[in-house]
């Protein structure tokens, strides 16, 4: 399996002279939260603090709080574009932090950072002598061009031995509920990660990774990896299109998603709560992501780009109950 991901993370990838995993740099996860809960518990200690970018996926923070660590939050606004500021950051970081982590594209905004932000986050964390955790699961959901946009550029092609990376086949091939990951790494920080998986769950089950495997060749060996994921990425990105589209007739405020499979919009009405609507909107038969289990963003809400026939009936009832509620 090892084997295998060694060459789809040189395959799958063109970026000039960036130094290529070996399988010492890759362990197989059961899906990529136990990889952000393995990275976290045992590269921390309680006492230490790590950095969240918010929105965020709210696993980040609830495994840094299990392990006694302190989350130390920088919230970014649909006013900045969801971009974080160098100057939060390094005001935000104390002989404490000891990790920062990186969602891009986001989950739930869709945003990915220009390359010259990332850039400057890893030299941050270079100075601090931080750990870099980004996840990166779903690095082939982008919006612009052909091929991944150039400014989402793997964290491993920084060349920063502290990054931990996280990927899942959940997302790059479709495979949500067979639960199977994996992490690239320094050799170093696998042999810490590994024990605590070994202590916790022995190994990923072997039948998912044999059907994980199966992908694997047949988008190595078959030759067409990058056709495949473009071809997922042209689906995800047809939907998105019809999402913003949608969001944009019924007047929602939002920043266009640069990747990622999701729309982060709010109302143009004051005072709204976005909780108390998607608890409406259930009663209808559609569900969203209210804002606040991202962060402080009780007026927003996350829409996913579903298949279009249902997206736009949801649309059509969103807008509806949105109607008559305000």
């Amino acid at each position: 399996m090892r084997k295998e991901l060694v060459k789809w993370n040189s395959y799958a990838r063109d970026e000039g002279e960036w130094k290529r995993p070996t399988e010492e740099n890759i362990m197989v996860v059961p899906g990529a939260r136990f990889a952000v809960y393995l990275a976290i518990t045992t590269l921390l200690n309680p006492g230490d603090e790590i950095i969240v970018i918010e929105p965020a996926w709210p696993a980040y923070k609830d495994c840094a709080l299990n392990a006694g660590v302190k989350v130390r939050i920088i919230k970014t606004t649909l006013e900045t574009k969801w971009e974080p500021s160098i100057d939060q950051i390094n005001n935000t970081i104390n002989e404490n932090t000891k990790m920062i982590v990186l969602n891009y594209p986001n989950n739930p905004t869709g945003k990915i950072l220009p390359e010259n932000m990332m850039e400057n986050i890893i030299n941050i964390a270079r100075k601090h002598d931080l750990y870099v955790l980004s996840d990166e699961i779903y690095e082939f959901y982008y919006m612009d061009g052909d091929l991944p946009s150039p400014t989402m550029r793997p964290g491993v092609v920084y060349g920063y031995e502290k990054t931990i990376v996280t990927q899942s086949f959940s997302k790059s091939f479709a495979m949500t509920g067979y639960r199977i990951g994996y992490v690239i790494a320094d050799p170093s920080i696998i042999e810490k990660m590994s024990k605590l998986q070994a202590l916790s769950l022995t190994n990923v089950s072997e039948p998912i990774q044999y059907v994980a495997l199966k992908a694997l060749e047949r988008m190595i060996r078959g030759g067409d990896g990058s056709s495949y994921t473009g071809s997922n990425n042209l689906l995800v990105r047809s939907r998105l299109e019809a999402l913003v589209k949608s969001a944009k007739d019924i007047g929602l405020e939002f920043i266009e998603p640069d990747g990622a499979m999701y729309l982060f919009a709010r109302t143009k009405y004051k005072n709204f709560d976005a909780t108390e609507f998607s608890e409406k909107l259930l009663k209808h038969g559609v569900a969203i992501a209210p804002g606040e289990g991202f962060g402080d963003y009780k007026e927003f809400f996350r829409i996913t780009a579903i298949d279009e026939t249902r997206l736009m009936e949801g649309m059509t009832i969103l807008n509806t109950v949105l109607k008559e509620n305000v």
